[in-house]
């Protein structure tokens, strides 16, 4: 055997160095490996004996090896801690006491004009519920409010032509009452000059009686002629006939001043009758205006209790400031008289972040517990992270539809922005993050003990 080693020692060593060396070229790899397995198959079986057992203190080298690594790992485990974290995720609100702005009707929300973390401005619409009835009860009573006020003016305008009317009539009446007045003035006048007339006629007549009277004697003794009598009894006869005509002149006078007089008290009367009908029908259509003028004003009580209502179908912001939280996020839902439907933080409130801690890890988190966020708009590799701490976890929990029962949890940041390149960029409300707050930290060799721990609770040995 040491011959034959030696022999075949002495051959491999005479063989050239280019036999003994792999070839290597990159480009042709299937001839390497022909090659490689040709210069195997060239070595001896003892060489190959050799090169193929290992050892015999490899075995205990690496036992060796795997003791230390053990005890350097569980000296390490034993030593080292880590920080125990409880995941949530959440989003940046103002902090502080919030607006809570709610309906004061019943309605079903038609448009939702605002998002959550969204400034808005005092008086803002933040969102508006169906307004067809609102605004179609609006738009009847403004229409009856225009019909009575149009009644309203045609009454007063029919007020205005019955007192022109009535003027105009009484202004005429007067014409003719004047007129005929001075017309029976006149004919009083004309029948006092009749009467003073007839008076000196009858005068003249009784002269001439007397007269006719004195001459008889004298004509029946002769001292007068009959031709003296017959001119005496002429002129009586003629005074006798003048008083028979001013008489019957006097008589038309009266007749003519009695018609006068007849006539203006008719119209006298035809004008009260006039006036009083007038008047009562003014009085009607005043009524009427009355009536007209309360419906008017109940139409405008009603108005403006409609605009109010319908003023009401839109939800507008109380104050400035920036939504924290809006409750309502689809069009078509049902919202109930004073229900919460957003929160509005004032302007100027800090920036907190509003997290949901599921359930199953928040029974060790207490205030003041120290939290690492990470924004999703600021990448933490190229930013950092943001320290904070927990300010309040809520006392009961909710339902969430992805994390199932969640607790409410603020985390108070230590600054409120981040450093770029150009320049600080301040944190804005909405803006979304992770949130990892630290429970406690624990020694990983606790950590590796747990399962069994866990499986000695359950009343398996190990």
């Amino acid at each position: 055997m040491p011959s034959q080693t030696s022999q075949s020692s002495s051959s491999l060593d005479r063989r050239k160095p280019s036999e003994l060396d792999l070839p290597y070229d990159t480009q042709q790899p299937v001839t390497m490996k022909a090659e490689l397995v040709s210069q195997q198959a060239k070595w001896s079986a003892s060489l190959q004996t050799v090169l193929d057992q290992p050892p015999a203190s490899f075995p205990g080298q690496i036992m060796l090896g795997g003791l230390v690594f053990c005890l350097a790992f569980g000296a390490w485990a034993n030593i080292s801690e880590i920080d125990e974290v409880g995941h949530s995720q959440g989003r940046l609100v103002p902090k502080g006491e919030v607006y809570k702005v709610n309906p004061v009707e019943l309605g079903k929300v038609a448009n939702i004009q605002v998002t959550e973390g969204q400034t808005v401005k005092i008086g803002q619409v933040l969102l508006e519920l169906d307004t067809d009835l609102a605004k179609s009860e609006v738009e009847r009573l403004e229409q009856l409010l225009n019909v009575a006020q149009l009644e309203l003016i045609e009454k007063k305008s029919l007020i205005d032509r019955a007192l022109m009317e009535v003027q105009t009539r009484q202004a005429i009446a007067l014409a003719d009452s004047q007129g005929q007045q001075a017309a029976i003035a006149q004919a009083e006048a004309k029948a006092a000059t009749l009467i003073g007339q007839i008076s000196q006629q009858e005068a003249a007549k009784a002269a001439s009686e007397e007269r006719v009277e004195r001459l008889k004697p004298l004509v029946e003794e002769g001292s007068l002629s009959q031709e003296a009598l017959f001119q005496a009894d002429q002129n009586l006869r003629e005074r006798t006939l003048a008083i028979t005509q001013s008489q019957g002149e006097l008589n038309q006078t009266k007749a003519e001043i009695n018609r006068l007089q007849a006539g203006l008290d008719q119209k006298a009367g035809e004008r009260d009758t006039t006036k009083l009908q007038t008047e009562q029908r003014i009085r009607q259509l005043q009524s009427e205006m009355t009536q007209i003028r309360a419906k008017i004003g109940e139409n405008r009580n009603l108005l403006a209790s409609a605009k109010t209502k319908l003023k009401q179908r839109y939800i507008y912001s109380p104050i400035d400031g920036t939504i924290s939280t809006l409750h309502v996020g689809k069009i078509g839902e049902v919202v109930q008289p004073g229900q919460n439907i957003a929160e509005i933080a004032p302007q100027g409130a800090p920036l907190i972040l509003l997290a949901s801690l599921p359930s199953r890890e928040a029974g060790f988190v207490q205030p003041g517990m120290p939290v690492q966020l990470k924004f999703e708009a600021f990448p933490y590799q190229e930013y950092g992270i943001i320290p904070g701490k927990v300010m309040e976890v809520s006392p009961d929990a909710k339902p969430d539809e992805k994390l199932g029962t969640v607790y409410q949890v603020r985390v108070e940041l230590e600054r409120n922005s981040v450093a770029s390149h150009q320049g600080t960029v301040k944190f804005k409300a909405g803006q979304t993050a992770s949130a990892e707050i630290v429970l406690r930290r624990r020694r990983i060799v606790d950590i590796l003990l747990d399962p069994i721990k866990q499986l000695q609770k359950g009343g398996i040995s190990m």
